[in-house]
Protein backbone atom coordinates (compact mmCIF):
# COMPACT_ATOMS: atom_id res chain seq x y z
CA UNK A 1 0.00 0.00 0.00
CA UNK A 2 1.33 3.41 -0.95
CA UNK A 3 1.77 5.92 1.90
CA UNK A 4 0.91 9.52 1.07
CA UNK A 5 3.13 11.98 2.92
CA UNK A 6 1.31 14.65 4.84
CA UNK A 7 2.25 18.23 3.91
CA UNK A 8 2.60 18.97 7.64
CA UNK A 9 5.16 16.21 8.20
CA UNK A 10 8.20 18.56 8.17
CA UNK A 11 6.52 20.75 10.77
CA UNK A 12 5.61 17.95 13.15
CA UNK A 13 8.72 18.33 15.40
CA UNK A 14 8.00 22.06 15.74
CA UNK A 15 4.33 21.38 16.46
CA UNK A 16 5.24 18.84 19.13
CA UNK A 17 7.69 21.41 20.63
CA UNK A 18 4.98 24.08 20.75
CA UNK A 19 2.67 21.64 22.52
CA UNK A 20 5.32 21.08 25.26
CA UNK A 21 6.06 24.41 27.11
CA UNK A 22 8.91 22.86 29.11
CA UNK A 23 10.77 21.68 26.02
CA UNK A 24 10.04 25.01 24.35
CA UNK A 25 11.62 26.86 27.30
CA UNK A 26 14.68 24.64 27.20
CA UNK A 27 15.08 25.33 23.49
CA UNK A 28 14.72 29.11 23.94
CA UNK A 29 17.03 29.47 26.96
CA UNK A 30 20.31 29.67 25.05
CA UNK A 31 19.30 32.39 22.56
CA UNK A 32 17.57 34.37 25.30
CA UNK A 33 20.68 34.24 27.51
CA UNK A 34 22.86 35.24 24.59
CA UNK A 35 20.56 38.15 23.84
CA UNK A 36 20.59 39.25 27.50
CA UNK A 37 24.37 39.00 27.69
CA UNK A 38 24.62 41.06 24.56
CA UNK A 39 22.55 43.85 26.12
CA UNK A 40 24.61 43.69 29.32
CA UNK A 41 27.89 43.82 27.43
CA UNK A 42 26.69 46.75 25.40
CA UNK A 43 25.66 48.59 28.57
CA UNK A 44 28.94 47.82 30.34
CA UNK A 45 30.92 48.98 27.32
CA UNK A 46 28.95 52.23 27.22
CA UNK A 47 29.53 52.75 30.96
CA UNK A 48 33.26 52.02 30.70
CA UNK A 49 33.62 54.62 27.97
CA UNK A 50 31.56 57.27 29.75
CA UNK A 51 33.81 60.35 30.14
CA UNK A 52 34.43 61.92 33.52
CA UNK A 53 32.18 64.99 33.57
CA UNK A 54 32.66 66.55 37.01
CA UNK A 55 35.32 66.92 39.69
CA UNK A 56 34.12 68.04 43.11
CA UNK A 57 36.68 69.12 45.73
CA UNK A 58 35.47 69.34 49.33
CA UNK A 59 37.12 70.19 52.61
CA UNK A 60 37.61 73.16 54.92
CA UNK A 61 40.52 75.09 53.43
CA UNK A 62 41.98 78.52 54.09
CA UNK A 63 45.26 78.52 52.19
CA UNK A 64 44.49 76.22 49.25
CA UNK A 65 42.87 77.51 46.08
CA UNK A 66 40.54 74.63 45.18
CA UNK A 67 39.92 76.03 41.67
CA UNK A 68 43.62 75.76 40.85
CA UNK A 69 43.69 72.29 42.36
CA UNK A 70 40.79 71.26 40.11
CA UNK A 71 42.48 72.73 37.02
CA UNK A 72 45.66 70.82 37.79
CA UNK A 73 43.66 67.65 38.29
CA UNK A 74 41.84 67.98 34.94
CA UNK A 75 45.22 68.19 33.18
CA UNK A 76 46.13 64.74 34.55
CA UNK A 77 42.80 62.96 34.00
CA UNK A 78 43.05 60.91 30.81
CA UNK A 79 40.82 57.83 31.09
CA UNK A 80 37.05 57.46 31.37
CA UNK A 81 35.05 57.75 34.56
CA UNK A 82 35.24 54.00 35.29
CA UNK A 83 38.80 53.34 34.10
CA UNK A 84 40.55 56.32 35.70
CA UNK A 85 42.91 55.08 38.42
CA UNK A 86 42.36 56.81 41.75
CA UNK A 87 45.73 56.09 43.43
CA UNK A 88 47.76 58.35 41.05
CA UNK A 89 45.23 61.16 41.60
CA UNK A 90 45.65 60.83 45.37
CA UNK A 91 49.46 60.87 45.06
CA UNK A 92 49.37 63.89 42.75
CA UNK A 93 47.26 65.97 45.13
CA UNK A 94 49.17 64.96 48.25
CA UNK A 95 52.36 66.27 46.64
CA UNK A 96 50.92 69.79 46.56
CA UNK A 97 51.84 72.32 49.21
CA UNK A 98 49.25 72.85 51.96
CA UNK A 99 47.70 69.41 51.24
CA UNK A 100 47.95 67.06 54.21
CA UNK A 101 45.71 64.16 53.18
CA UNK A 102 43.36 63.33 50.28
CA UNK A 103 40.47 60.90 49.84
CA UNK A 104 39.24 60.17 46.29
CA UNK A 105 36.14 58.23 45.25
CA UNK A 106 33.79 57.85 42.28
CA UNK A 107 30.15 58.94 42.51
CA UNK A 108 27.59 57.72 39.95
CA UNK A 109 27.19 58.52 37.16
CA UNK A 110 30.22 60.63 36.16
CA UNK A 111 31.47 62.52 39.23
CA UNK A 112 34.85 62.29 40.92
CA UNK A 113 34.70 63.38 44.56
CA UNK A 114 37.88 64.61 46.24
CA UNK A 115 38.07 65.39 49.95
CA UNK A 116 41.09 67.45 50.97
CA UNK A 117 42.50 67.93 54.45
CA UNK A 118 44.62 71.06 54.57
CA UNK A 119 47.87 71.35 56.50
CA UNK A 120 47.43 72.89 59.94
CA UNK A 121 50.65 74.64 60.91
CA UNK A 122 51.47 74.71 64.61
CA UNK A 123 54.93 76.27 64.37
CA UNK A 124 57.32 78.00 61.99
CA UNK A 125 60.43 76.18 60.84
CA UNK A 126 63.33 78.57 60.44
CA UNK A 127 62.51 81.57 58.29
CA UNK A 128 60.64 79.92 55.43
CA UNK A 129 58.98 76.69 56.51
CA UNK A 130 56.11 75.55 58.71
CA UNK A 131 55.55 72.51 60.90
CA UNK A 132 52.24 70.63 60.86
CA UNK A 133 50.49 68.71 63.65
CA UNK A 134 52.41 65.54 62.82
CA UNK A 135 55.76 67.34 63.12
CA UNK A 136 56.37 67.33 59.36
CA UNK A 137 58.14 70.34 57.86
CA UNK A 138 56.64 71.85 54.71
CA UNK A 139 57.40 75.00 52.74
CA UNK A 140 54.27 76.84 51.53
CA UNK A 141 55.82 78.23 48.36
CA UNK A 142 53.91 76.14 45.82
CA UNK A 143 52.14 77.70 42.86
CA UNK A 144 48.70 76.72 44.16
CA UNK A 145 49.11 78.43 47.54
CA UNK A 146 48.24 81.98 48.35
CA UNK A 147 50.85 84.21 49.99
CA UNK A 148 51.79 83.16 53.52
CA UNK A 149 49.47 85.08 55.85
CA UNK A 150 51.06 87.37 58.43
CA UNK A 151 49.04 85.59 61.12
CA UNK A 152 51.62 82.79 61.08
CA UNK A 153 54.20 85.22 62.44
CA UNK A 154 52.73 84.59 65.91
CA UNK A 155 53.53 80.87 65.76
CA UNK A 156 56.57 79.67 67.71
CA UNK A 157 59.74 79.38 65.65
CA UNK A 158 61.73 76.13 65.63
CA UNK A 159 65.27 75.74 64.32
CA UNK A 160 67.22 72.51 64.08
CA UNK A 161 67.89 69.39 62.00
CA UNK A 162 64.80 68.77 59.88
CA UNK A 163 64.87 65.04 60.60
CA UNK A 164 64.36 65.91 64.28
CA UNK A 165 61.30 68.08 63.72
CA UNK A 166 58.88 65.61 65.37
CA UNK A 167 61.12 65.26 68.44
CA UNK A 168 61.46 69.04 68.62
CA UNK A 169 57.68 69.51 68.63
CA UNK A 170 57.40 67.01 71.50
CA UNK A 171 60.17 68.80 73.41
CA UNK A 172 58.53 72.16 72.75
CA UNK A 173 55.31 70.92 74.38
CA UNK A 174 57.20 69.48 77.37
CA UNK A 175 59.13 72.72 77.95
CA UNK A 176 55.96 74.79 77.73
CA UNK A 177 54.25 72.52 80.25
CA UNK A 178 57.04 73.17 82.75
CA UNK A 179 57.03 76.95 82.12
CA UNK A 180 53.25 77.32 82.37
CA UNK A 181 53.16 77.88 86.18
CA UNK A 182 55.34 80.97 85.64
CA UNK A 183 52.80 82.43 83.23
CA UNK A 184 55.30 82.43 80.37
CA UNK A 185 55.63 80.36 77.21
CA UNK A 186 58.12 79.70 74.43
CA UNK A 187 58.17 81.72 71.24
CA UNK A 188 61.24 79.95 69.89
CA UNK A 189 63.18 76.72 70.30
CA UNK A 190 66.54 75.93 68.75
CA UNK A 191 68.35 72.61 68.70
CA UNK A 192 72.01 72.56 67.76
CA UNK A 193 73.49 69.71 65.72
CA UNK A 194 74.93 68.16 68.90
CA UNK A 195 71.63 68.38 70.77
CA UNK A 196 72.05 71.60 72.78
CA UNK A 197 68.84 73.52 73.45
CA UNK A 198 68.24 77.29 73.34
CA UNK A 199 64.82 78.60 74.34
CA UNK A 200 63.30 81.99 73.57
CA UNK A 201 60.69 83.13 76.09
CA UNK A 202 57.74 85.38 75.25
CA UNK A 203 59.49 88.12 77.26
CA UNK A 204 62.36 88.00 74.75
CA UNK A 205 64.80 86.33 77.16
CA UNK A 206 67.13 83.71 75.64
CA UNK A 207 67.46 80.69 77.90
CA UNK A 208 70.45 78.39 77.30
CA UNK A 209 69.78 74.82 78.45
CA UNK A 210 72.57 72.97 76.66
CA UNK A 211 72.81 69.20 76.33
CA UNK A 212 71.58 66.61 78.79
CA UNK A 213 69.26 66.91 81.81
CA UNK A 214 67.20 69.55 80.01
CA UNK A 215 64.10 69.03 82.15
CA UNK A 216 66.08 69.20 85.40
CA UNK A 217 67.82 72.42 84.30
CA UNK A 218 64.53 74.01 83.28
CA UNK A 219 62.97 73.19 86.66
CA UNK A 220 65.94 74.77 88.42
CA UNK A 221 65.45 77.85 86.23
CA UNK A 222 61.77 77.93 87.27
CA UNK A 223 62.70 78.05 90.93
CA UNK A 224 65.36 80.77 90.61
CA UNK A 225 63.30 82.84 88.18
CA UNK A 226 60.14 82.81 90.30
CA UNK A 227 62.04 83.62 93.53
CA UNK A 228 64.68 86.13 92.35
CA UNK A 229 64.54 87.14 88.69
CA UNK A 230 60.91 87.66 87.72
CA UNK A 231 60.87 91.28 89.02
CA UNK A 232 63.82 92.11 86.75
CA UNK A 233 62.60 90.28 83.64
CA UNK A 234 62.45 93.44 81.52
CA UNK A 235 66.22 93.96 82.07
CA UNK A 236 67.36 90.43 81.32
CA UNK A 237 68.78 89.56 77.86
CA UNK A 238 69.95 86.00 78.46
CA UNK A 239 70.03 83.34 81.15
CA UNK A 240 72.56 80.54 80.95
CA UNK A 241 71.26 77.46 82.76
CA UNK A 242 73.91 75.05 81.48
CA UNK A 243 75.72 75.03 84.82
CA UNK A 244 75.13 72.27 87.33
CA UNK A 245 74.90 74.57 90.37
CA UNK A 246 73.56 77.93 89.23
CA UNK A 247 72.57 80.38 86.50
CA UNK A 248 74.46 83.13 84.67
CA UNK A 249 72.43 86.22 83.78
CA UNK A 250 73.22 88.73 81.02
CA UNK A 251 71.63 92.11 81.70
CA UNK A 252 70.64 94.89 79.37
CA UNK A 253 70.74 97.13 82.44
CA UNK A 254 71.96 96.14 85.87
CA UNK A 255 69.20 96.15 88.46
CA UNK A 256 69.48 98.94 91.02
CA UNK A 257 69.87 97.73 94.56
CA UNK A 258 67.03 99.05 96.64
CA UNK A 259 67.99 101.12 99.67
CA UNK A 260 66.50 100.18 103.00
Amino acid sequence: MTMIASPLAPLMPLLRLLQDPYRLWQWLQLPLWLLLLGFIWQGVGHWLQRPLAQIEINGTVQQLDTRLLEQRLWRHVEASYALEELAPIKRLLEQQEWVNRVEVQRSWPDLLQVRVREERPVARWGDRGLVNEQGRVFSPNGAISRDLPSEFAVLPQLRGPEQRSLAMMAQYRDFNQILRPLGIHLTGLQMEARGAWTLTLDSGIRLLIGRGNAIEKLRRFNKVYSELLVRYADRIVQIDARYSNGLAVTWSELPVKQQN
